[in-house]
C-alpha cells in the first residue's frame, strides 16, 4: 500500500509540474523538472513526509542505470555528428558539471 501511495504522490507532483510548465511556457524547464522542484519544496517545507514517497522512489532509483540505455544508443547512432561537434559537447559537459557542482554547493550551504 505504501508503494501505491508513494507513486500517487510522485504522479501528483509530476502532473503539477506539467501544468506549471504549460502555464509558464517562456521558462526553459520541462514539466518533470518543475515537478521535482515542487516535490523538493514540499519535502523541504515539511508539507510532505519523505516516508510517503520513499517506498516508491527506492525501486525507481535501483533501476536508474537502465534509464540511460536509450541515450547511449542514441549517442552511438549519431557518432559522426558527435565527432563533428566534439569541442562544443566537451565545453557543454564541463560547464554543465561546474554549474551543477556550484548549485549543489549553494544548496548545501543554504540548507
Amino acid at each position: 500500500m505504501n508503494v501505491l501511495v508513494g507513486f500517487a504522490w510522485l504522479l501528483v507532483f509530476y502532473a503539477l509540474g506539467e501544468g506549471l510548465a504549460r502555464l509558464l511556457p517562456g521558462l526553459p524547464l520541462s514539466g518533470s523538472l518543475w515537478g521535482m522542484v515542487l516535490l523538493y519544496a514540499a519535502l523541504s517545507a515539511g508539507a510532505l513526509d519523505e516516508r510517503s514517497v520513499e517506498a516508491a522512489s527506492k525501486p525507481l532509483l535501483r533501476g536508474l542505470g537502465l534509464y540511460f540505455v536509450p541515450v547511449g544508443v542514441g549517442v552511438l547512432a549519431f557518432e559522426g555528428l558527435l565527432r563533428q561537434q566534439a569541442p562544443a559537447v566537451a565545453a557543454a559537459l564541463v560547464l554543465g558539471t561546474l554549474v551543477t557542482l556550484l548549485a549543489a554547493l549553494g544548496g548545501a550551504r543554504w540548507r
